[in-house]
């Protein structure tokens, strides 16, 4: 009877009939809980929107100054141009006014320095490999490898220029892919005290950033030559030189004329000490946290060491020029040459 009785007051509640306060508590309280938290959100989006309206003033449509451009620039890559801190010691370029351009006062060994060669000469080369003469002596227990791409090297030059015969393991790739892994293998192997490569092909961005992923992880330094045309292209070495070689006129015995033939010109095996005649230009063009273009002359003494050559002064011989025709426009000088010419014509 009792159950009859508690159907028949939910049923009378359904139907909407007098038992319905027995289910007022539960309805008020869902009415409720479905209405006013709808009610409350559309209010406080609207005054939300209200407050964003009143406490944001118009912006200004001012475009912004190429200073701050700049110094905004600054900021998002401050951390790709500053010098990196590192407890590793950095090696020599072989030359002490080259190691002063830079941060840490030479090469960082986790990374890549690039020289790219102006001429079709040895001299790239040997920058290279008097870099690598000096990481070899800092790391005496590890070999030296050298990737010969194009199958030109010569052992005895660099022997000549500091390295022993028995630290250098070379290898002579087939083809680019090869070149490419031997060179990430023997830099991710961290058994190696440097890589010395010179890269004919185009080093495509992919493989110059899996090259220094692999100098970093390894902890060896990647000396790589390559050609003119790599100046101009993005590269994701640390430090990159410009190097051009400039021969002094040589004068020859019995010869009057200070040029010199070309058979008795001074020649330069792919991987070689310099001549005394030869001056190379030095140009930093890639330096991560110092100042690049500076410039310097070097050249090599007879024991393969680098020495800064004084640049001459092209004003010194603008004066002389410009003294020497002053002299020629000279009515007294002019009228000399004019009667000196027939009596030699005579004679």
């Amino acid at each position: 009877m009792a159950i009859e009785q508690q159907l028949f007051s939910f049923m009378e509640a359904r139907s909407g009939g007098a038992k319905t306060d027995l289910m007022a508590p539960a309805t008020a309280r869902s009415s409720k809980a479905t209405t006013e938290p709808a009610a409350l959100a559309v209010g406080d989006e609207s005054t939300i929107q209200q407050d964003a309206i009143e406490e944001d003033p118009p912006r200004e449509t001012r475009p912004a100054s190429r200073q701050e451009v700049l110094q905004a620039l600054r900021s998002k890559v401050g951390c790709v141009n500053t010098a990196r801190e590192s407890t590793l010691t950095s090696f020599s370029t072989g030359c002490d006014a080259i190691d002063a351009w830079l941060p840490g006062n030479g090469l960082h060994p986790a990374s890549l320095t690039e020289w790219i060669a102006a001429h079709d000469s040895a001299a790239a080369e040997s920058m290279a490999l008097v870099a690598a003469a000096h990481r070899i002596t800092m790391v005496p227990t590890r070999p030296l490898v050298i990737v010969d791409c194009e199958g030109s090297f010569y052992p005895p030059a660099a022997v000549a220029l500091g390295i022993p015969a028995e630290r250098m393991i070379l290898l002579r790739p087939r083809n680019s892919g090869d070149a490419i892994w031997s060179i990430d293998q023997s830099l991710r192997s961290g058994a190696v005290a440097a890589v010395v490569a010179r890269l004919p092909m185009r080093l495509d961005d992919r493989d110059g950033r899996r090259l220094q992923l692999a100098s970093e992880s390894g902890t060896t330094p990647g000396l790589l030559v390559r050609n003119f045309q790599a100046r101009q292209l993005p590269s994701f070495a640390e430090t990159q030189f410009y190097v051009a070689e400039k021969r002094r006129p040589v004068f020859c015995a019995g010869v009057g004329s200070s040029k010199t033939a070309p058979h008795n010109r001074p020649r330069m095996g792919r991987v070689s000490g310099s001549q005394p005649s030869e001056i190379l230009s030095i140009t930093l063009d890639r330096v991560r946290g110092g100042v690049t273009g500076k410039h310097l002359h070097v050249r090599f003494d007879d024991h393969a060491n680098l020495h800064s050559v004084p640049i001459s002064n092209p004003q010194r011989h603008e004066t002389a020029a410009k003294r020497l025709a002053s002299q020629l426009a000279h009515p007294t000088t002019a009228k000399r040459v004019a009667t000196a010419s027939p009596k030699r014509a005579v004679s």
